[in-house]
Protein backbone atom coordinates (compact mmCIF):
# COMPACT_ATOMS: atom_id res chain seq x y z
CA UNK A 1 0.00 0.00 0.00
CA UNK A 2 1.33 3.16 -0.97
CA UNK A 3 2.01 6.22 1.84
CA UNK A 4 -1.10 8.27 -0.16
CA UNK A 5 -3.67 5.29 0.49
CA UNK A 6 -2.16 4.63 4.31
CA UNK A 7 -2.37 8.35 4.65
CA UNK A 8 -5.88 8.32 3.80
CA UNK A 9 -7.09 5.59 5.39
CA UNK A 10 -5.25 6.65 8.44
CA UNK A 11 -7.20 10.04 8.43
CA UNK A 12 -10.61 8.60 8.06
CA UNK A 13 -10.46 6.36 10.73
CA UNK A 14 -9.59 8.94 13.19
CA UNK A 15 -11.75 11.09 12.19
CA UNK A 16 -14.72 8.90 12.15
CA UNK A 17 -13.10 8.41 15.73
CA UNK A 18 -12.64 11.65 16.64
CA UNK A 19 -16.68 12.55 15.02
CA UNK A 20 -18.20 9.78 17.17
CA UNK A 21 -16.49 10.82 20.13
CA UNK A 22 -17.59 14.43 19.84
CA UNK A 23 -20.80 13.13 18.36
CA UNK A 24 -21.48 11.36 22.00
CA UNK A 25 -20.09 14.42 23.58
CA UNK A 26 -22.31 17.14 21.92
CA UNK A 27 -25.43 14.86 22.29
CA UNK A 28 -25.28 14.51 25.85
CA UNK A 29 -24.55 18.06 25.96
CA UNK A 30 -27.40 19.05 23.98
CA UNK A 31 -29.81 16.99 25.83
CA UNK A 32 -28.57 18.24 29.29
CA UNK A 33 -28.95 21.84 28.28
CA UNK A 34 -32.40 21.63 25.81
CA UNK A 35 -33.97 19.53 28.68
CA UNK A 36 -32.52 21.51 31.37
CA UNK A 37 -34.37 24.73 29.39
CA UNK A 38 -37.65 22.55 28.83
CA UNK A 39 -37.52 21.88 32.58
CA UNK A 40 -37.07 25.69 33.70
CA UNK A 41 -39.32 27.12 31.09
CA UNK A 42 -41.61 24.47 32.90
CA UNK A 43 -40.95 25.90 36.44
CA UNK A 44 -40.62 29.78 35.21
CA UNK A 45 -44.22 29.01 34.02
CA UNK A 46 -45.07 27.72 37.48
CA UNK A 47 -43.35 30.37 39.68
CA UNK A 48 -44.78 33.62 37.64
CA UNK A 49 -48.39 32.35 38.68
CA UNK A 50 -47.12 31.09 41.83
CA UNK A 51 -47.86 34.22 44.32
CA UNK A 52 -51.90 34.36 43.11
CA UNK A 53 -51.67 30.60 43.70
CA UNK A 54 -50.25 30.69 47.13
CA UNK A 55 -52.54 32.95 48.30
CA UNK A 56 -55.72 30.90 46.88
CA UNK A 57 -54.26 27.99 48.88
CA UNK A 58 -53.94 29.83 52.22
CA UNK A 59 -57.10 31.47 52.21
CA UNK A 60 -58.59 27.62 50.99
CA UNK A 61 -56.19 25.17 52.42
CA UNK A 62 -58.26 22.27 51.60
CA UNK A 63 -61.29 21.72 49.55
CA UNK A 64 -62.00 22.98 45.90
CA UNK A 65 -59.84 25.28 43.81
CA UNK A 66 -60.89 28.78 43.20
CA UNK A 67 -61.93 29.95 40.07
CA UNK A 68 -58.53 32.14 40.05
CA UNK A 69 -56.39 28.78 40.24
CA UNK A 70 -59.23 26.90 37.57
CA UNK A 71 -58.40 29.46 35.05
CA UNK A 72 -54.97 29.42 35.50
CA UNK A 73 -54.66 25.62 35.01
CA UNK A 74 -56.77 25.91 32.20
CA UNK A 75 -54.55 28.07 30.47
CA UNK A 76 -51.55 26.27 30.90
CA UNK A 77 -53.23 22.76 29.96
CA UNK A 78 -54.97 25.01 26.70
CA UNK A 79 -52.29 27.16 25.42
CA UNK A 80 -48.89 25.11 25.98
CA UNK A 81 -49.42 21.97 23.79
CA UNK A 82 -46.14 20.54 25.43
CA UNK A 83 -48.33 19.40 28.31
CA UNK A 84 -49.74 16.62 28.07
CA UNK A 85 -51.08 15.85 31.58
CA UNK A 86 -51.68 18.56 34.77
CA UNK A 87 -52.73 17.95 38.69
CA UNK A 88 -52.70 20.11 41.27
CA UNK A 89 -52.13 18.82 44.18
CA UNK A 90 -53.11 20.79 48.15
CA UNK A 91 -50.51 20.37 50.47
CA UNK A 92 -51.96 16.95 52.49
CA UNK A 93 -51.73 15.54 49.03
CA UNK A 94 -55.40 15.82 47.63
CA UNK A 95 -56.28 16.67 44.63
CA UNK A 96 -57.38 20.54 44.22
CA UNK A 97 -57.48 20.53 40.48
CA UNK A 98 -57.99 18.41 37.98
CA UNK A 99 -58.93 17.83 33.91
CA UNK A 100 -61.32 14.76 34.56
CA UNK A 101 -63.60 16.59 37.93
CA UNK A 102 -64.36 13.18 39.25
CA UNK A 103 -60.71 13.01 40.76
CA UNK A 104 -61.48 16.32 42.74
CA UNK A 105 -60.35 15.67 46.29
CA UNK A 106 -59.44 12.37 46.01
CA UNK A 107 -56.13 11.84 47.37
CA UNK A 108 -52.86 11.15 46.66
CA UNK A 109 -52.71 7.25 47.40
CA UNK A 110 -55.89 7.10 46.35
CA UNK A 111 -55.40 8.24 42.94
CA UNK A 112 -52.23 6.64 42.65
CA UNK A 113 -53.62 3.30 43.16
CA UNK A 114 -56.44 3.56 40.97
CA UNK A 115 -55.40 5.58 37.99
CA UNK A 116 -51.57 5.82 38.62
CA UNK A 117 -48.82 8.11 38.57
CA UNK A 118 -45.70 7.61 36.29
CA UNK A 119 -42.98 8.72 39.36
CA UNK A 120 -42.80 9.18 42.04
CA UNK A 121 -41.71 13.40 41.53
CA UNK A 122 -44.65 14.44 43.81
CA UNK A 123 -43.48 12.85 46.64
CA UNK A 124 -39.94 14.16 46.02
CA UNK A 125 -40.55 17.77 45.49
CA UNK A 126 -42.47 17.71 48.95
CA UNK A 127 -39.65 16.21 50.75
CA UNK A 128 -37.16 18.39 49.02
CA UNK A 129 -39.00 21.61 48.91
CA UNK A 130 -37.67 21.72 45.27
CA UNK A 131 -38.56 21.25 41.97
CA UNK A 132 -37.79 17.48 40.73
CA UNK A 133 -37.99 15.89 36.99
CA UNK A 134 -38.15 12.56 36.26
CA UNK A 135 -37.91 10.90 32.73
CA UNK A 136 -40.65 8.22 31.75
CA UNK A 137 -42.15 6.43 28.49
CA UNK A 138 -38.63 5.70 27.06
CA UNK A 139 -37.29 9.36 27.52
CA UNK A 140 -40.48 10.86 25.80
CA UNK A 141 -41.83 12.39 28.78
CA UNK A 142 -40.46 14.40 32.09
CA UNK A 143 -42.89 14.10 34.97
CA UNK A 144 -42.39 17.63 36.73
CA UNK A 145 -43.57 18.20 39.89
CA UNK A 146 -43.48 21.84 41.23
CA UNK A 147 -44.15 22.66 44.91
CA UNK A 148 -45.58 26.36 45.45
CA UNK A 149 -43.95 27.52 49.06
CA UNK A 150 -45.64 29.74 51.77
CA UNK A 151 -42.97 30.97 54.16
CA UNK A 152 -40.21 27.90 53.14
CA UNK A 153 -43.71 25.41 53.71
CA UNK A 154 -45.26 23.52 50.80
CA UNK A 155 -48.57 25.08 50.36
CA UNK A 156 -49.66 23.00 47.48
CA UNK A 157 -47.89 21.30 44.34
CA UNK A 158 -48.43 21.38 40.74
CA UNK A 159 -47.65 17.98 38.73
CA UNK A 160 -47.00 18.47 35.07
CA UNK A 161 -46.14 15.65 32.60
CA UNK A 162 -44.05 17.90 29.90
CA UNK A 163 -43.56 16.52 26.64
CA UNK A 164 -40.18 16.35 25.01
CA UNK A 165 -40.56 16.64 21.84
CA UNK A 166 -39.86 19.64 21.14
CA UNK A 167 -36.55 19.02 23.06
CA UNK A 168 -35.47 16.03 21.03
CA UNK A 169 -36.56 18.09 17.72
CA UNK A 170 -33.70 20.74 18.79
CA UNK A 171 -31.14 18.08 19.83
CA UNK A 172 -31.97 16.32 15.99
CA UNK A 173 -31.42 19.56 14.66
CA UNK A 174 -28.16 20.64 16.63
CA UNK A 175 -26.68 17.25 15.68
CA UNK A 176 -27.17 17.77 12.36
CA UNK A 177 -25.87 20.88 12.21
CA UNK A 178 -23.06 19.33 14.09
CA UNK A 179 -22.48 16.50 11.42
CA UNK A 180 -22.64 19.50 8.49
CA UNK A 181 -20.23 21.02 10.40
CA UNK A 182 -17.51 17.87 11.34
CA UNK A 183 -18.51 16.98 7.30
CA UNK A 184 -16.75 19.87 5.99
CA UNK A 185 -14.57 20.45 8.90
CA UNK A 186 -12.82 17.01 7.98
CA UNK A 187 -12.85 18.17 4.02
CA UNK A 188 -11.23 21.10 5.30
CA UNK A 189 -8.91 19.38 7.29
CA UNK A 190 -7.85 16.88 5.17
CA UNK A 191 -7.58 18.78 2.20
CA UNK A 192 -5.08 21.17 3.39
CA UNK A 193 -3.20 18.27 5.30
CA UNK A 194 -3.02 16.37 1.99
CA UNK A 195 -2.19 19.54 0.20
CA UNK A 196 0.71 19.63 2.91
CA UNK A 197 1.67 15.99 1.85
CA UNK A 198 1.54 16.43 -1.58
CA UNK A 199 3.53 19.38 -1.81
CA UNK A 200 6.12 18.75 1.40
CA UNK A 201 6.50 14.87 0.96
CA UNK A 202 4.99 12.99 -2.06
CA UNK A 203 6.37 15.38 -4.82
CA UNK A 204 9.88 15.19 -3.87
CA UNK A 205 9.86 11.80 -3.03
CA UNK A 206 9.14 11.70 -6.57
CA UNK A 207 11.69 13.67 -7.73
CA UNK A 208 14.47 11.81 -4.99
CA UNK A 209 13.13 8.52 -7.27
CA UNK A 210 14.11 9.90 -10.30
CA UNK A 211 16.82 11.39 -9.48
CA UNK A 212 17.98 7.97 -8.42
CA UNK A 213 16.50 6.20 -11.59
CA UNK A 214 18.53 8.64 -13.61
CA UNK A 215 22.28 7.78 -11.75
CA UNK A 216 24.29 6.12 -14.62
CA UNK A 217 27.38 3.85 -14.00
CA UNK A 218 29.51 5.71 -15.86
CA UNK A 219 29.51 8.84 -13.37
CA UNK A 220 27.57 7.19 -10.16
CA UNK A 221 26.43 10.92 -9.23
CA UNK A 222 23.20 11.75 -7.52
CA UNK A 223 21.62 15.28 -9.61
CA UNK A 224 19.02 16.19 -6.67
CA UNK A 225 18.81 20.06 -5.29
CA UNK A 226 19.66 20.54 -1.35
CA UNK A 227 17.23 20.33 1.24
CA UNK A 228 16.98 21.16 4.46
CA UNK A 229 14.27 18.34 5.83
CA UNK A 230 14.51 14.44 6.16
CA UNK A 231 13.99 14.22 2.51
CA UNK A 232 17.42 16.07 1.89
CA UNK A 233 19.06 13.85 4.73
CA UNK A 234 18.30 10.59 2.43
CA UNK A 235 19.44 12.53 -0.65
CA UNK A 236 22.44 13.13 1.26
CA UNK A 237 22.95 9.67 2.31
CA UNK A 238 22.38 8.74 -0.84
CA UNK A 239 24.77 10.70 -2.56
CA UNK A 240 27.35 9.52 0.40
CA UNK A 241 26.76 6.08 -0.49
CA UNK A 242 27.58 6.62 -4.21
CA UNK A 243 30.68 8.62 -3.62
CA UNK A 244 31.95 5.41 -1.30
CA UNK A 245 31.58 3.41 -4.10
CA UNK A 246 33.14 5.51 -6.84
CA UNK A 247 35.97 5.64 -4.32
CA UNK A 248 35.49 1.71 -4.16
CA UNK A 249 35.94 1.09 -7.82
CA UNK A 250 38.47 3.62 -8.42
CA UNK A 251 40.04 1.77 -5.68
CA UNK A 252 39.54 -1.54 -7.19
CA UNK A 253 40.99 0.08 -10.77
CA UNK A 254 44.27 0.97 -8.55
CA UNK A 255 44.39 -2.36 -7.71
CA UNK A 256 43.92 -4.23 -10.89
CA UNK A 257 46.37 -1.51 -12.34
CA UNK A 258 48.98 -2.59 -10.06
CA UNK A 259 48.05 -6.47 -10.39
CA UNK A 260 48.60 -6.35 -13.79
CA UNK A 261 51.65 -4.22 -13.53
CA UNK A 262 53.19 -7.21 -11.03
CA UNK A 263 51.72 -9.83 -13.53
CA UNK A 264 53.81 -8.01 -16.68
CA UNK A 265 56.76 -7.99 -14.71
CA UNK A 266 56.47 -11.93 -13.44
CA UNK A 267 55.96 -12.40 -17.27
CA UNK A 268 58.62 -10.49 -18.34
CA UNK A 269 60.96 -12.51 -16.33
CA UNK A 270 59.75 -15.70 -16.59
CA UNK A 271 59.39 -15.38 -20.96
CA UNK A 272 63.22 -13.55 -20.48
CA UNK A 273 64.41 -17.08 -19.32
CA UNK A 274 62.09 -19.51 -20.95
CA UNK A 275 61.61 -18.25 -24.74
CA UNK A 276 65.05 -18.67 -27.19
CA UNK A 277 66.53 -15.61 -28.58
CA UNK A 278 64.93 -14.19 -31.52
CA UNK A 279 61.79 -16.12 -30.59
CA UNK A 280 58.47 -13.26 -30.26
CA UNK A 281 56.67 -14.33 -27.28
CA UNK A 282 52.58 -12.68 -26.27
CA UNK A 283 50.89 -13.21 -23.42
CA UNK A 284 47.10 -13.18 -23.94
CA UNK A 285 44.08 -12.63 -21.34
CA UNK A 286 40.65 -14.41 -21.14
CA UNK A 287 39.39 -11.90 -23.54
CA UNK A 288 41.94 -12.55 -26.48
CA UNK A 289 43.27 -9.35 -25.78
CA UNK A 290 47.66 -8.89 -25.12
CA UNK A 291 48.69 -8.46 -21.76
CA UNK A 292 52.63 -8.80 -22.59
CA UNK A 293 55.22 -9.65 -25.35
CA UNK A 294 58.60 -9.33 -25.20
CA UNK A 295 58.73 -7.35 -28.47
CA UNK A 296 57.26 -3.61 -28.97
CA UNK A 297 54.26 -3.70 -30.38
CA UNK A 298 53.61 -0.97 -33.72
CA UNK A 299 49.62 -0.14 -32.67
CA UNK A 300 48.57 3.10 -33.02
CA UNK A 301 45.48 1.51 -30.84
CA UNK A 302 44.64 3.16 -27.42
CA UNK A 303 43.65 1.18 -25.12
CA UNK A 304 44.07 -2.84 -25.04
CA UNK A 305 45.34 -4.78 -28.21
CA UNK A 306 43.54 -7.68 -29.53
CA UNK A 307 44.99 -10.40 -30.67
CA UNK A 308 43.23 -9.88 -34.12
CA UNK A 309 44.80 -6.41 -33.56
CA UNK A 310 48.39 -8.15 -35.00
CA UNK A 311 47.28 -11.20 -37.39
CA UNK A 312 44.52 -10.36 -39.14
CA UNK A 313 42.29 -12.43 -41.50
CA UNK A 314 45.48 -13.96 -43.68
CA UNK A 315 47.19 -15.40 -40.97
CA UNK A 316 44.71 -18.54 -40.64
CA UNK A 317 47.17 -21.35 -39.15
CA UNK A 318 47.63 -18.76 -35.73
CA UNK A 319 43.75 -18.57 -35.49
CA UNK A 320 43.31 -21.99 -35.84
CA UNK A 321 46.18 -22.66 -33.50
CA UNK A 322 45.02 -20.47 -30.60
CA UNK A 323 41.12 -21.97 -31.08
CA UNK A 324 42.79 -25.40 -30.73
CA UNK A 325 44.69 -24.11 -27.51
CA UNK A 326 41.50 -22.42 -26.27
CA UNK A 327 39.60 -26.18 -26.48
CA UNK A 328 43.17 -28.05 -25.29
CA UNK A 329 43.74 -26.36 -22.37
CA UNK A 330 47.02 -27.20 -20.62
CA UNK A 331 48.47 -28.76 -24.36
CA UNK A 332 50.72 -27.45 -26.38
CA UNK A 333 49.73 -27.04 -29.56
CA UNK A 334 51.87 -26.47 -32.57
CA UNK A 335 51.35 -24.53 -36.02
CA UNK A 336 53.73 -23.24 -39.00
CA UNK A 337 53.14 -19.07 -40.33
CA UNK A 338 54.80 -17.28 -42.13
CA UNK A 339 55.42 -13.55 -40.15
CA UNK A 340 57.58 -11.23 -42.01
CA UNK A 341 58.57 -13.55 -44.80
CA UNK A 342 59.86 -15.41 -42.18
CA UNK A 343 58.89 -18.99 -42.20
CA UNK A 344 57.45 -19.31 -38.14
CA UNK A 345 56.87 -22.64 -35.74
CA UNK A 346 53.62 -21.47 -33.35
CA UNK A 347 53.03 -22.82 -29.91
CA UNK A 348 50.48 -22.33 -28.13
CA UNK A 349 49.66 -23.30 -24.53
CA UNK A 350 46.66 -22.23 -22.29
CA UNK A 351 47.46 -22.12 -19.02
CA UNK A 352 44.93 -23.33 -15.93
CA UNK A 353 42.66 -21.20 -14.80
CA UNK A 354 44.04 -19.17 -11.83
CA UNK A 355 41.14 -17.20 -10.14
CA UNK A 356 39.50 -16.39 -12.88
CA UNK A 357 42.40 -15.51 -14.57
CA UNK A 358 42.65 -17.15 -18.12
CA UNK A 359 46.01 -16.80 -19.73
CA UNK A 360 47.41 -18.02 -22.89
CA UNK A 361 51.10 -18.10 -24.47
CA UNK A 362 51.72 -17.92 -27.92
CA UNK A 363 55.25 -18.12 -28.97
CA UNK A 364 56.76 -17.64 -32.40
CA UNK A 365 60.22 -19.22 -33.31
CA UNK A 366 61.92 -18.68 -36.79
CA UNK A 367 62.51 -22.13 -38.40
CA UNK A 368 66.17 -22.37 -39.20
Amino acid sequence: MKLTSKWILWFALVSLYAAVFGGLVYYNMFKFVFDKKLQNEMVEMVRFRAPRLVTALASRPKGPVTFVEADIMKSWKNNDDRIRDLIYFNYDGSIRWHENTQFLGKSYSDYNTTVGLPTSAVVYAINERAPKAIMYDDGNTYDMAIPLLAKDTVAGVVNVAVSRASAKELIHSAMVRYTIGVFFMILLIGGVLYLFMLLKILRPLDGLRDAVDAVSLNTLTLSYPSRGDEIGDVAKAIDGLLLKIREDIKSLENVEIMSLEKERKWWKTILAVTVPKGSRALVIDENNNILYTNFELNSKKTGPVHLLDIFDGRQQNIIQVVGEALENPTKVLRGTVINKNVQCLVKAVQLPDDAGKNRMVLVLEPEK
